[in-house]
């Protein structure tokens, strides 16, 4: 917002409008009053007509709606990730409410069958205070609200506000006054009620609502968040009896009375809680209780992933969005173990946030990392929670944070499961690493809170209504697969999995360090009195904190030692990309199952993680969970990792094997890393992997990082679904390559602009430009075409089965002077006739430096292949002969590249149109049988035989795969043995 010009000239002006002293003082006073207030409303972002374009609002009550309207609106920054076009009514779904006590079924969890909590009908939050179920009309409603983590309570209360301001529900409340306990359990000195009121919301200080007089209490509704936070403690002898809402009292005192109905008594109040919590506040001060138990049905849960999949693109759905809908839904009806995750609503979004981000991505979208997906689903969970005991913080600070907490035991079991390739857990498991070595009573304490609230969020009983092969018991595993490798990660980042030298290292090291910093201060005292040489077996303590720095660098060396050991693990190198790993734990395998369920497999996701959560975006929110990872802690990880994947990356790996590193490098975020790893690697080859936008954006991304001078050999994509979307995403990868390969994929005639301004980028290093199997018909050629006179760097140009007909051909012959680096010209494959191949090759005769031309399997006659033959002999003057593929006989004899052209046949073969290439195939086998007949010399005769016999070996093979599949397509690949 642009501050006004307020001049001292303009102020004086304004100063002398009235005639007397005071108006010139008090129109002084106003201009700057004016300006004060303008340039904190610029600096601050705030315009105050946001809230009114006339007059200014003087009704407390509305101010109250409109500032509680702004505030319940603010998206968390796990939200505004996404691109802001979200908002808490389009992405809000009911989740189920029941009214029901909990000692009627304590422990009731959202992962139990649904038949066990879909028996009472379910509650919408504004039957929550029906006047019905008030037996004293003079008394208002005390409503509990519980539900394990993650099940929605926060969101319905923020819901709740919402339609509250906007007048759709709670229509008999006339203030509604929502409060944080956590909040309230930081204030310090004793605060009255109205005071509490008027220091949160200052335009309420003076609302008649909360005088105590009659019955005007009536009207209100205060909304008390997360209990399990704040200590209430309701014995008479510990909080004493107060109703005048103008005295002060310690915050849980203020709660305490009103719950009692001894202050304001005719007020109504909504506590919402976690179940370990529940049993705070006494029964008989509890008119409802009711549950939250998330989405118990996958018709929630799809309604959920409806609102929030259909606006990814500012609110414009697309068919991507629906199929990913439509295929998401199927899983959750095969009763999988997403289905189970999801139905607590922060797993629904945990879901949408990754196939946000693996289908969404696009070159506007901030960077996100799919490590800060999952510490961002912790921060929403558990941000700044800390490890309490009927309100009371522990007295242990190692163990306040919550998220430590979780760490220590339940990232311990996801080690342990790693370590063992596991993935289900016993029970008895689960007592030895979540709660086998507590000893005092405030540890059990704090371990039974944790098992009631926590627990169930991270570990849910296996659906597949079975038991193990082994043990015969039930069995245990993370509600998302994913999980149990990111806590495991996180555990052995933090280096909790030290050993028996380090732990013991560390305490002597801390003892005796603090035992040498007194002594330091004594010596110095004593050292001019006695000489100092009789205490230098004093200075053999300052020994132990370096002994100690010496095994923690030897730690961090085995941090990195663990994340490429389980990066390049050879056994894994034929699996998937761990990003399409991911996507198919979300969204299920479709087409034919798996016909035995294997119980272990590969962690490949772990190492990422390890490497995603040294990134400092995810420290300092891993920080604020109370995880520290100090920054030379990284250094030393970095150092030794950086040795390691250099050595790796220098090795030929699988093209799933290398999108893996490149999704690790991307996680990292660290440029200087990246650009020196990339140094050692000079063919990315990502044949065959499936690309989607997210892939591609860390392709660009991670190659972003190095230098202009950096090139690599090739950049194969081939095979890739790159469409030309995803094409315009990978632009700034091509700009590091020399041979860029993009056949086999899914782009079209717009494709050719995009590649035409690539080609005429005054910097262009393509040399070898592979645009085989895609349809870019004579319209797209053209555009690329229109490159050819502005660019310096191209060699070789192939076109094969492109969709070329005789106009591209004569477009090419007349531009191909045009450009006096081209070497060689692939147009194999097409609808190219005798005339425009025989114009196609008298241009290439005429060019300086084009070799080869490739014109096999066009509409060619059999007078056209020999005239071809004629015209590519040696040239009279220069000597230089353009070599033309167009059979595999030239004339009466066998082409000297007959197993080139039969190579690239069978290689595609079951790729293209199979009659055409039958039909080309026997062309040749009557080509070669003509020319046998032609030659009396046995070694002639053998030769044409045995060229014959690769063309036969190749027509069985084809139509033995119309009947069998693709299976027989390695043999075709490698019809050379035969």
């Amino acid at each position: 917002m642009e501050m006004p010009r307020v001049t001292k000239r303009s102020l004086l002006q304004t100063s002398h409008q009235g005639s007397s002293e005071n108006k010139t003082t008090s129109s002084y006073r106003n201009a700057w009053r004016e300006l004060r207030t303008s340039m904190c409303y610029s600096i601050s972002g705030f315009n105050p007509r946001f809230f009114c374009t006339c007059e200014p609002i003087a009704d407390p009550i509305e101010i109250h709606k409109q500032k509680l309207t702004l505030w319940f609106s603010h998206l968390p920054r796990e939200e505004r990730q996404f691109g802001g076009y979200f908002s808490p009514e389009t992405m809000h779904v009911e989740p189920l409410i029941l009214e029901q006590h909990p000692d009627e079924d304590r422990g009731l969890n959202p992962f139990k069958e649904k038949t066990g909590i879909s028996t009472r009908p379910s509650l919408t939050p504004e039957q929550l205070f029906d006047a019905n179920n008030n037996g004293n009309k003079a008394r208002g409603l005390n409503v509990l609200l519980y539900g394990a983590v993650g099940t929605g309570k926060s969101t319905v209360v923020r819901k709740l506000m919402l339609d509250w301001c906007a007048g759709s529900v709670f229509s008999q409340f006339k203030l509604v006054l929502p409060f944080s306990c956590e909040d309230l359990s930081h204030l310090s000195k004793p605060t009255s009620l109205r005071d509490l009121v008027g220091r949160k919301y200052m335009h309420l200080r003076k609302t008649p609502y909360l005088s105590g007089d009659n019955d005007k209490a009536k009207d209100v509704l205060f909304i008390f968040n997360g209990m399990e936070k704040m200590k209430l403690d309701f014995r008479i002898g510990s909080t004493e009896l107060c109703s005048d809402p103008n005295e002060a009292l310690p915050s849980g005192a203020v709660v305490v009375n009103l719950l009692r109905k001894y202050m304001l008594p005719e007020a109504s109040i909504l506590v919402t809680t976690r179940l370990s919590a529940v049993d705070r506040v006494p029964k008989k001060y509890i008119n409802r209780y009711v549950q939250i138990c998330g989405f118990n049905d996958p018709h929630r849960q799809r309604a959920y992933f409806t609102s929030r999949l259909l606006q990814q693109n500012e609110g414009k759905p697309g068919m991507a969005a629906e199929t990913l809908i439509e295929m998401l839904y199927l899983n959750l009806q095969r009763e999988s173990q997403l289905a189970t995750a999801c139905f607590l609503p922060t797993y629904c979004w945990l879901t949408c946030a990754t196939l946000h981000l693996l289908h969404f991505t696009d070159t506007k979208s901030p960077i996100r990392t799919l490590t800060g997906i999952y510490t961002s689903f912790m921060k929403l969970n558990f941000g700044g929670e800390v490890i309490t005991v009927d309100g009371n913080v522990s007295s242990q600070e190692q163990q306040n944070s919550l998220m430590l907490y979780v760490v220590r035991t339940v990232g311990k079991l996801a080690f342990d499961g790693i370590t063992n390739k596991r993935t289900s857990f016993s029970a008895e498991e689960l007592e030895q690493w979540v709660g086998g070595k507590t000893k005092t009573d405030e540890e059990l304490q704090q371990l039974a809170v944790f098992r009631t609230d926590v627990l169930d969020f991270f570990l849910v009983p296996r659906n597949d209504h079975g038991t193990d092969p082994e043990s015969g018991g039930r069995r245990y595993v993370f509600a998302v697969p994913a999980m149990q490798e990111y806590l495991a990660a996180l555990y052995v980042v933090l280096g909790e999995n030290k050993s028996i030298l380090e732990k013991l290292t560390k305490e002597v090291s801390e003892a005796l360090g603090q035992a040498s910093e007194d002594i330091t201060s004594l010596l110095s005292i004593l050292s001019k009195i006695i000489p100092f040489r009789i205490f230098a077996v004093f200075n053999l303590l300052k020994l132990f904190p370096k002994l100690f720095e010496r095994v923690s660098s030897l730690s961090k060396g085995r941090i990195a030692d663990t994340m490429t050991a389980e990066m390049f693990r050879s056994e894994d190198s034929f699996n998937e990309d761990v990003l399409d790993q991911v996507e198919q734990s979300l969204l299920g395998v479709h087409g034919p199952q798996p016909q035995e369920e294997t119980y272990t497999r590969a962690f490949e996701l772990y190492p990422i993680f390890m490497g995603g959560l040294l990134h400092y975006g995810n420290r300092r929110l891993l920080d604020q969970l109370g995880c520290s990872i100090k920054s030379h802690t990284v250094s030393q990880i970095t150092h030794v990792l950086r040795k390691h994947l250099i050595k790796e990356s220098q090795k030929k790996q699988p093209p799933e094997e290398l999108m893996d590193l490149l999704v690790l490098l991307y996680e990292f975020q660290n440029p200087r890393l990246t650009a020196e790893v990339l140094q050692s690697i000079k063919t990315i080859n990502l044949s065959n992997v499936r690309m989607t936008p997210h892939k591609c954006f860390v392709l660009s991304t991670v190659l972003s990082c190095t230098s202009s001078r950096f090139h690599l050999n090739k950049l194969n994509l081939s095979s890739c679904h790159i469409t030309p979307e995803l094409l315009q995403m990978l632009w700034p990868a091509f700009h590091h390559t020399s041979n860029l390969n993009l056949q086999f994929n899914s782009l079209g005639p717009e494709s050719c602009i995009l590649l035409r301004d690539l080609l005429l980028e005054p910097n262009c290093t393509i040399k070898s430009l592979q645009l085989c199997d895609n349809y870019l018909t004579d319209a797209g050629i053209s555009h690329l075409l229109e490159a050819l006179s502005g660019n310096h760097s191209l060699q070789r140009l192939c076109l094969m089965h492109t969709g070329l007909g005789d106009r591209s051909a004569q477009m090419l012959a007349e531009r191909l002077g045009q450009h006096d680096m081209l070497q060689e010209l692939n147009v194999a494959y097409n609808n190219i006739g005798d005339s425009a191949a025989l114009t196609l090759v008298d241009a290439c005769r005429e060019h300086p430096s084009i070799h080869t031309v490739h014109l096999y399997l066009n509409q060619l006659t059999d007078v056209a292949k020999q005239s071809l033959y004629v015209r590519g002999g040696p040239r009279v003057k220069e000597g230089r002969r353009v070599k033309v593929l167009a059979s595999v006989t030239e004339g009466s004899d066998i082409s000297e590249d007959w197993h080139p052209i039969l190579s690239v046949i069978g290689k595609n073969s079951l790729s293209w149109d199979r009659d055409r290439v039958r039909e080309q195939l026997l062309v040749f086998l009557k080509d070669l049988e003509w020319g046998r007949k032609q030659h009396q010399s046995f070694w002639k005769k053998m030769h044409f035989r045995r060229v014959e016999s690769v063309v036969r070996q190749m027509l069985r093979l084809l139509e033995k795969s119309s009947d069998t599949g693709t299976g027989t397509s390695t043999k075709l690949c490698n019809y050379r043995r035969s």
